[in-house]
């Protein structure tokens, strides 16, 4: 996977080879063309009856005509509009309207060689998502790309979007994002750091003893919006060293306080609820992230030194293909994919995991 370009209002960056690689001075940004890829934007959802919320507009006439319009409608609709000289692509999904202020994020992939684009919708702090595919996608123009990258006075980016970006290729979408390299996992020989355990090795568990790894995911995506890792810091929770985590990526609290507001001892908290406190911070300054999940049979709790957090949550996603298909578990056969049927330690509503944070702040 590699992404070519981002924009968060603060800093524009752009790089055909990929952010972070050497410039490939082969790459023609004037006639090159994406066959495929992916534009991601990241918004607050504030559309009103009678007045859709514009989240991304370009429009270039120089030479010929080029347009893109995102847009988002108050009863849950997102448009993407192209206009490339005569010829035009438009293209809708329909989704739950969440409430407003509720942060989403927004997917568009085109496979041109194949004909086909997927829209998306995800529910960044829910993690619902939703997908749909069409067919005859316009292919995006590196110049194009670029253009929008810059976010001069040919792009409109609105001010609520927290970032807009670009990939070369197909991206995942949906299921939690999970752990860092070098985040230790305990293994019966001891800790391993993520990256290198493989399919079929064992890990030890909170509930269920040693437990053999079915799949892991790696997404490689920008360190923006609610995409950038969360550092949870040595000595809270016991670690002897700090730890990278996703943003929804879910640790094991217990202790009084949890058993006193909630009534049980131990529960799963999204890292970013600790945000504020001594024992989590945004980690600031990274363009890029890697982030690693490890999928086992049952959703269990696995031990990274002292602190322990989930494994991948599938729940019964295998019964979908397309959706699936639209998850960094694309590539494992159907069958294989476990059924989940509920979660490892009770998952706390937006209010309980505001009250408990709140505590935990203290």
């Amino acid at each position: 996977m590699s992404w070519i370009g981002m924009t968060d209002h603060d800093r524009n960056l752009f790089n055909p080879a990929g952010i972070g690689a050497p410039v490939d001075n082969s790459v023609n940004a004037g006639h090159d063309i994406l066959t495929q890829g992916t534009l991601v934007a990241e918004t607050q959802f504030i559309a009103t009856a009678g007045s859709n919320q514009t989240v991304l507009h370009y429009r270039r006439d120089k030479e010929w005509l080029r347009e893109l319009i995102m847009e988002l409608t108050a009863d849950g609709r997102l448009r993407m509009f192209f206009r490339q000289g005569g010829a035009t692509f438009d293209a809708e999904i329909d989704f739950p309207a969440p409430e407003r202020d509720t942060r989403i994020r927004l997917y568009y992939s085109w496979n041109g060689p194949e004909r086909w684009a997927r829209l998306a919708v995800k529910i960044v702090e829910t993690g619902a998502f939703y997908i749909k595919k069409v067919r005859d996608p316009l292919p995006m123009p590196m110049l194009d790309a670029l253009t929008i990258m810059r976010n001069g006075k040919a792009t409109a980016i609105a001010s609520n979007t927290v970032f807009v970006a670009i990939s070369n290729e197909i991206e995942p979408v949906g299921l939690s994002a999970g752990i860092t390299a070098g985040t230790p996992v305990e293994t019966p020989s001891g800790a391993v750091p993520v990256e290198r355990l493989r399919l079929g090795d064992h890990v030890r568990t909170a509930t269920s003893g040693v437990r053999p790894v079915r799949w892991i995911t790696k997404r490689t995506v920008p360190a923006l919006g609610a995409f950038r890792p969360v550092r949870l810091r040595a000595p809270f929770f016991g670690l002897s060293q700090d730890i990278l985590v996703a943003p929804d990526h879910r640790i094991r609290v217990d202790g009084a306080d949890a058993e006193y507001m909630l009534g049980t001892d131990e529960v799963l908290l999204e890292a970013r609820r600790l945000i504020g406190s001594h024992a989590a911070l945004a980690e600031p300054g990274l363009k890029m992230v890697t982030y690693y999940h490890v999928l086992l049979d049952r959703h269990e709790c696995l031990l990274h030194d002292s602190l322990w957090s989930e494994s991948l949550y599938v729940g019964q996603i295998g019964g979908d293909r397309d959706r699936l298909n639209a998850t960094a578990l694309a590539e494992m056969p159907a069958s294989a994919v476990p059924t989940h049927q509920g979660f490892a330690r009770q998952r706390l509503s937006d209010v309980e995991a505001r009250s408990l944070a709140a505590v935990l702040h203290r």
